[in-house]
């Protein structure tokens, strides 16, 4: 290069240094990802290895770039362009030299500078107060449980049915065609049923219970049944269900999975 340094090579070692570098940080991420003994742990070290693999592919694609603009013979930053690159060399021609000439004055009448002018700032808005279905995580989903086992994005949870006719086991005896979804007050039992696909043995799963927007009741346990066997559901009062507006959610680990309103009145 006319400059003198070889910035070519030093870009290239600095771009293959760097894509090195943040597959080794990629790597390490994604190993921690698979060995770490918390839910949370594993989430944060997947994160972090994508965000590496993102930077190694960007740094591999800009020194890619790099060197095919170099093999072309275009020139590159800090590079001074040989002579006739993009036009022939200029052959001095001599022209005459113009004779002076008389130009006239013209007068300008000044003009009042312009007066800044006063703007109201932007009245602030009010921020958006919180949905109102936006209700509290179970404490128990966020306590990690050590010994979970990962549940695949294809796990999930669906069609709930609830029902007051409830054995000792908290199993549904019958469930009626269309399930019911108002209690009279009083009930001492409300269990349900609800369907499963790909939920691994052992992987986290939670329960909660809410009354007019406030929790009530959760649980979170470890799945111990088949991988596509029905759940259960199964809450009781000795005193009877309060009357209100309840709701029943289900997450396999963070991740909502059903929301079941129903009234006690």
């Amino acid at each position: 290069m006319a400059s003198g340094i070889p910035w070519l090579p030093v870009f290239t070692g600095i771009g293959i240094a760097g894509v090195l570098l943040a597959l080794t940080l990629s790597f390490l991420a994604w190993r921690e990802a698979r060995f770490a003994p918390y839910l949370i742990l594993r989430r944060s070290a997947i994160r972090r290895a994508r965000q590496w693999f993102w930077i190694a592919l960007g740094l591999a694609l800009g020194t890619g770039i790099l060197n095919s603009f170099a093999r072309t013979g275009f020139p590159l930053p800090l590079e001074i362009p040989p002579p006739g690159w993009l036009s022939p060399p200029l052959t001095a021609t001599p022209s005459p030299i113009p004779s002076p000439t008389a130009t006239p004055l013209i007068e300008i009448s000044p003009t009042p500078a312009a007066m800044p002018r006063w703007t109201p700032s932007p009245t602030p808005q009010p921020s958006p107060s919180p949905s109102p279905t936006a209700l509290p995580y179970p404490p128990t989903l966020l306590t990690p449980i050590p010994q979970a086992v990962p549940a695949p994005p294809s796990a999930r949870f669906f069609d709930l049915a609830l029902t007051d006719a409830c054995d000792e086991r908290g199993r549904p005896i019958q469930i009626p065609t269309p399930p019911p979804t108002t209690f009279p007050a009083g009930t001492e039992r409300i269990c349900g049923r609800f369907r499963v696909e790909n939920m691994p043995v052992g992987a986290a799963w939670t329960v909660a219970w809410y009354r007019e927007g406030e929790l009530e009741d959760s649980s979170t346990l470890l799945w111990d049944g088949h991988p596509n066997q029905p759940g259960y559901v199964y809450n009781t009062r000795p005193a009877g269900f309060p009357p209100g507006r309840w709701e029943i959610r289900l997450y396999i680990e963070d991740r909502l999975q059903i929301r079941l309103a129903f009234e006690v009145r």
